[in-house]
């Protein structure tokens, strides 16, 4: 069985097309910012010039992460439609990414786009069912259209993550009330109220449950207590997103004050607020005031020293980080961010040790043991790497790049036969994952211990992904399939529309990573591993400082 030539290399050929679109990256407009303060313009603009100038240079998460990252900036300055656009592109490039999903949604709703909302809202719940307030804005979504018995359904099973959520069991109170079961109703706010004692807009909610009982009197003393504080859920997704003014900082009653949001004029909230739109310097600024007050917490100064690091100060980024081990050395966290500071700074065999140290405190550091892995990639030491990236998977199964990255470690380990078979348990679980699905083909396809059975599968993998998104990875591992079955020619042909696709969406420098494979189909020869040898997943990357920026030229003289 095999991919047929003509429509697979016709419809490959013509990617540009209506067909396509919307698997295509589209150009992010420029928004109208003449009505901005100039300082803030000036600064959007200075964003965009520098997000456009790195684009070419990403790919992957990295790349979407950067469109989030642009999409964010535009969000806070209110251009909604701009920003939904760049995480449009986001999706594109990453596209069982429930975040951007997520995103979107609430975006969409914020537009009163409200079934748009709906639907973005229920794709990201069907990826992600652990991140609460993705629940939360479910079921919302729900009762607004009407669909009682699936909000409650949603509500119902909000399992560990929803308990202790003021929100969550002010809902299911809620949609008790609709449903005419008081007495459940009471009981969810109640609880509600006592999760958030502050949260006097539920009284309003009690006093109906009380009224459609019966209860005048008992109805009147709640709503006399009522008032517009509603229950609060914590979504550091969506504050991230919209950086650290969308924190909501209102005055709360004084039995509720220890749980309010920090000030958005707290040094340290401000800074996490610059790191997260990547103005370091303003970051760097906001750390050391901060660090005036505190100069003894070892959180704020690994934080800084990180940001040290990355900004190319290494003597201070290593003061900054040795001191804060001092002050806390069993801190496992604090030992990763002493690793972080001294990878960056070039030493890798120091960075090693802190990361094991640091593993050996607290083995659910996620951190520590993808940069152990990457590490112990770049050593050759591929064993010890398929490990570490194993036990990624079991910490969060649904970071989707690890399964690469582990079935990476294990092909150039020898051991591809085992990826294959822990490639097909994880999409026993999971068939519908498009990222699963083209690690599984590329995989299937390079592998000399793939079986008849196993390459159909992969056939049959390649043709699904392809017609639902015909992204240049995809298009990639379907050559490799028509390769590994000896037809080098339509393989060469398809390759090279992942070539123009790469360029179609990321630049002529787009296409370099595609051109190794394109070679060897040329020359009738059958690559020997799923991604090409200098892949990233093959030779992880050591942390760098950030590129020295140049000033800009003074204007020459009249």
């Amino acid at each position: 069985m095999k991919l047929n030539r003509l429509a697979l290399a016709g419809a490959l050929a013509l990617l540009s097309t209506a067909a396509l679109a919307q698997n295509v990256i589209r150009p992010v407009p420029i928004p109208d910012m003449s009505k901005l303060p100039k300082a803030e313009a000036d600064q959007l603009v200075e964003m965009r010039a520098e997000f456009d100038k790195s684009k070419p240079t990403l790919a992957g998460e990295q790349l979407a992460k950067a469109y989030s990252l642009l999409s964010s900036s535009y969000a806070q300055a209110g251009f909604y439609a701009e920003a939904d656009a760049a995480l449009a592109n986001a999706l594109v490039v990453t596209p069982d990414d429930a975040r951007w999903i997520y995103l979107r949604g609430m975006l969409a709703r914020m537009r009163n786009q409200q079934s748009q909302s709906a639907d973005f809202l229920e794709q990201a719940f069907r990826l992600d069912r652990k991140y609460l307030p993705i629940r939360i804005a479910v079921i919302e979504s729900r009762l607004i259209s009407g669909d009682v018995d699936s909000a409650r359904q949603a509500a119902d099973q909000g399992g560990t993550e929803g308990k202790g959520s003021a929100v969550l069991a002010s809902l299911r109170g809620r949609i008790a009330l609709r449903q005419g079961r008081h007495a459940e109703a009471l009981a969810a706010i109640n609880e509600a109220l006592q999760l958030d004692p502050g949260a006097n807009q539920l009284y309003a909610v009690q006093a109906d449950i009380y009224a459609a009982q019966g209860n005048k009197a008992a109805a009147d003393a709640a709503r006399a207590k009522a008032g517009t504080v509603a229950p609060r859920q914590l979504d550091v997704l969506l504050a991230g997103f919209f950086g650290a003014q969308s924190i909501d900082t209102s005055p709360r009653p004084a039995a509720a004050s220890a749980a309010a949001a920090p000030s958005k004029d707290d040094p340290l909230t401000q800074a996490r607020f610059f790191i997260s739109v990547q103005q370091y310097d303003s970051a760097r600024t906001a750390l050391d005031q901060a660090l005036k007050s505190t100069p003894n917490n070892s959180g704020l100064l690994g934080l800084s020293a990180r940001v040290e690091a990355l900004l190319g100060n290494r003597p201070l980024a290593t003061t900054r980080a040795n001191e804060a081990v001092r002050l806390s050395p069993n801190d496992p966290s604090a030992l990763v961010t002493r690793g972080v500071v001294a990878e960056t700074g070039g030493d890798e065999a120091a960075a090693q040790a802190d990361y094991e140290k640091a593993i050996s405190l607290d083995g659910n550091l996620a951190e520590a043991r993808l940069l152990l892995a990457n590490r112990y990639m770049r050593q050759g030491r591929y064993a010890p790497a398929t490990e570490q990236y194993r036990q990624l998977i079991k910490l969060d199964g649904k970071v989707v790049e690890n399964y690469g990255r582990l079935a990476a470690a294990q092909f150039a380990d020898g051991r591809c036969t085992d990826a294959l078979r822990d490639l097909e348990a994880s999409l026993q679980s999971n068939q519908r994952h498009g990222y699963l699905a083209q690690v599984y083909v590329r995989v299937a396809a390079t592998c000399r211990g793939t079986t008849e059975a196993q390459r159909k599968t992969a056939i049959d993998y390649a043709r699904r992904l392809y017609a639902e998104r015909s992204t240049p990875q995809v298009i990639e591992a379907a050559a490799l399939t028509e390769a590994a079955g000896g037809n080098f020619t339509v393989a060469q042909e398809v390759q090279g529309s992942a070539m123009f696709a790469a360029v179609r969406d990321g630049g002529n420098e787009a296409a370099e990573p595609f051109r190794e494979f394109f070679k060897k189909f040329e020359a009738k020869q059958m690559p020997d591993r799923p991604w090409p040898a200098d892949s990233n997943l093959f030779k992880p990357a050591r942390l760098q400082p950030l590129p020295v920026r140049t000033a800009p030229a003074a204007a020459p003289t009249r």
